[in-house]
């Protein structure tokens, strides 16, 4: 994805109760949005970047989604503010059913397709696929495309091309790259 283009229509708004397996305990969550390629999950559980963990995923009919993903950020909002603001997770999803692309064609979102990793084991590579802590890390400086906020983002690729498109793809619709930088 290119800066300039939105990710905004494949991410959709949902509150959907959701139960996190870590470290063999359950805990529970809210996830708030959710896109082909990942969810943000309202919870208290703690997590690490990186961190892969089962997530079941409750919807308005039928059974409950299986998924298996990854901790890609996290947002840790202190407890006199937890009235107005929303703490939780970013995650990236590992595996996931066709079931979940399915309800996600269901509720409008476009291009509703597996994300690269859909389908691959717990931990598995393309051959030839560098580890992910192999691949060099790169600090990528973003902003609101219509707001003040800015943040920065850690993430692993190949060089500061691949660094900023996951940077995007990982925050979703609403941001743009100001800088990348090699750590």
């Amino acid at each position: 994805m290119r800066e300039g283009q939105s990710p905004v229509r494949n991410r959709k708004k949902r509150r959907m109760p959701c139960q996190l397996l870590i470290e063999s305990r359950w805990h529970s969550g809210l996830v708030l949005d959710l896109s082909p390629s990942g969810l943000f999950i309202q919870t208290h559980a703690k997590t690490r970047e990186g961190q892969e963990f089962d997530l079941s995923v409750s919807r308005e009919q039928g059974e409950p989604l299986s998924l298996v993903v990854e901790v890609v950020r996290k947002k840790v909002v202190p407890p006199r503010l937890v009235t107005v603001a929303q703490g939780g997770v970013g995650v990236r999803i590992l595996n996931a059913p066709e079931e979940y692309y399915g309800y996600l064609s269901r509720l409008g979102i476009a291009d509703a397709a597996p994300p690269r990793k859909q389908g691959r084991p717990r931990g598995a590579r393309v051959a030839g696929e560098p580890a992910p802590e192999a691949l060099p890390r790169f600090r990528v400086r973003v902003s609101q495309t219509s707001g003040p906020r800015s943040r920065r983002v850690e993430v692993c690729a190949s060089d500061a091309e691949a660094a900023r498109e996951l940077a995007l793809e990982e925050l979703g619709g609403g941001w743009k790259v100001l800088d990348v930088e090699a750590l």
